[in-house]
């Protein structure tokens, strides 16, 4: 069988270049993972738009981010789920927009007998007492008090201002549109006032202005980072992402990387954001009207899967814990059954309370649909891009320290000769090659990453190539294993 070039005939520089075609029937082995997280900055942060900087605890990512900002608690969130990753924060230009805006409005009063109010913001609670006689504008004066004073107050996202006329500004602290998420999930409770009332009102005013990752994405170009995490949610950046996922894990540069964004937009809006994407590399995930926010879930999600995936990249994620976030308040805010398959169904990765606890329902890629439009489910699962990826690594590895070796006796290649007639030593042939990736094949199949090799070991191919007597061209087909997802059980009474 002739195998067909994946990378141009032209090349000539020495080299192992491996494709991966996904769907179709860089990092090594168990190293630490890395995850880039594409934020945005403050300026009260030492560093600027543009840069890219390892981050090692989550006081140094304020130092360098400005606390409260998306980019140094992207960079907390991943360290909270110690999972021994690498931590790179690489900082968003701010689109210098509107920030949204929540309002706590304290009307009637004054109070009757001493009172509380209490206000959640991304899930700290923050008790403000009232004394008996305060009037509304005091009142509001108290608030801002106790949440400025609250102990978490400088990594929250929002200022508290007072003001004036019994009304508390909640303000992002960054412009954009994408800050509106932020503010929508706070939530109150004035039942403890008693003729003082207060109102919150989390649309007041919605973020305006449209961030771009793509200065980010460049001068990450030629560095391996294992997860990307974007806080944008928008398909234009998700396009860019995955534009730039798929330019570098060609296999003349061998980036093999993934991405992650968590929209907080509705199911459906999600999954029309998603199949825009339709990319194996991008992952898209909805957690709407969750407090914890959409790209610290992310964040944390990549942690998880970097943690798994280092030593088993065939894990089956499906109703996986996420113990540090924080689902929605209301029961009625919670996803529905019908809108999680909706997700599954459409490219998206449902984050739900269920059993007890907040879950990752089921990790899947973007990649719903052909590229005619009808449905797709080839590469459900993300455990698919991973095993490839990890096989991808090992062999190419394994081809570079055996066959490419720069110094000692490097190996020459011929056509395979006639029927008992061994080859020179260290003189690569077809057969030579295809043998040694047929092991590569059983040894994952033991990894439990691949199903029985059994009938798949002879559609491995290896061919010189038609053009360039010096190339071997290898086709290896890679029957992944499949994650136990569904249980039908029929119980018959006779």
């Amino acid at each position: 069988m002739t195998v067909p070039p994946q990378f141009p005939s032209t090349t000539f520089t020495p080299t192992v270049g491996t494709s991966i075609i996904l769907g179709s029937g860089g990092s090594t082995g168990q190293s630490t993972k890395k995850i880039l997280c594409l934020g945005v900055g403050l300026a009260a942060g030492s560093k600027t738009a543009g840069e890219i900087d390892e981050v090692y605890t989550g006081d140094e990512a304020d130092t360098y981010y400005g606390a409260g900002s998306s980019l140094a608690r992207m960079c907390r969130a991943i360290m909270a789920q110690e999972r021994g990753v690498r931590v790179f924060g690489g900082f968003v230009a701010d689109a210098g927009g509107t920030k949204a805006k929540a309002t706590v409005t304290f009307g009637a009063g004054p109070q009757d007998g001493a009172g509380t109010y209490e206000i959640t913001i991304c899930g700290w609670t923050v008790t403000c007492s009232i004394p008996d006689t305060t009037t509304a504008a005091a009142s509001a004066g108290l608030l801002e008090t106790a949440i400025q004073e609250h102990p978490y107050y400088a990594q929250m996202p929002i200022t508290a201002t007072d003001v004036g006329a019994g009304v508390v500004d909640l303000e992002a602290k960054e412009a954009n549109v994408e800050t509106t998420e932020q503010v929508t999930t706070i939530r109150q409770d004035s039942s403890n006032l008693d003729t003082l009332t207060a109102t919150l009102n989390t649309a007041a005013q919605a973020g305006v202005g449209a961030l771009d990752i793509s200065t980010i994405l460049t001068n990450s170009a030629t560095t391996l980072y294992d997860y990307y995490v974007s806080r944008t949610t928008d398909a234009t950046n998700g396009g860019r992402l995955e534009a730039h996922l798929d330019t570098y894990v060609a296999p003349l540069k061998g980036l093999r990387q993934q991405g992650i964004f968590v929209s907080m937009d509705t199911p459906a809006n999600a999954v029309t954001a998603s199949q825009s994407i339709n990319a194996h590399l991008v992952q898209v995930g909805t957690a709407e009207m969750w407090e914890t926010p959409g790209y610290e879930i992310a964040a944390m999600w990549a942690a998880e899967r970097a943690y798994r995936e280092a030593t088993d990249p065939a894990t089956p994620y499906k109703r996986y814990p996420l113990n540090n976030a924080l689902p929605p308040f209301a029961m009625a805010d919670r996803i529905l059954d019908t809108e999680i398959e909706t997700c599954l169904h459409g490219g998206v990765t449902p984050f739900a309370y269920m059993n007890g606890a907040p879950r990752m329902v089921r990790s899947v890629t973007s990649r719903s649909l052909t590229a005619g439009g009808a449905p797709d489910s080839s590469v459900l699962d993300t455990m698919h891009v991973a095993i490839a990826f990890r096989c991808a690594d090992d062999i190419e590895t394994d081809f570079e320290s055996y066959f490419m070796k720069e110094d000692g006796i490097a190996f020459k290649l011929m056509g395979d000769p006639a029927a008992g007639v061994l080859p020179p030593s260290f003189t690569a042939t077809p057969k030579l090659i295809k043998d040694r990736a047929v092991r590569w094949l059983w040894t994952w199949y033991n990894n439990g990453w691949l199903q029985d090799q059994t009938e798949a070991q002879y559609e491995v191919a290896c061919s010189i190539d038609a053009t360039d007597d010096t190339r071997a061209n290898l086709s290896l087909p890679l029957y992944t294993i499949r994650g136990f997802m569904v249980a039908d059980i029929a119980i018959f009474q006779k």
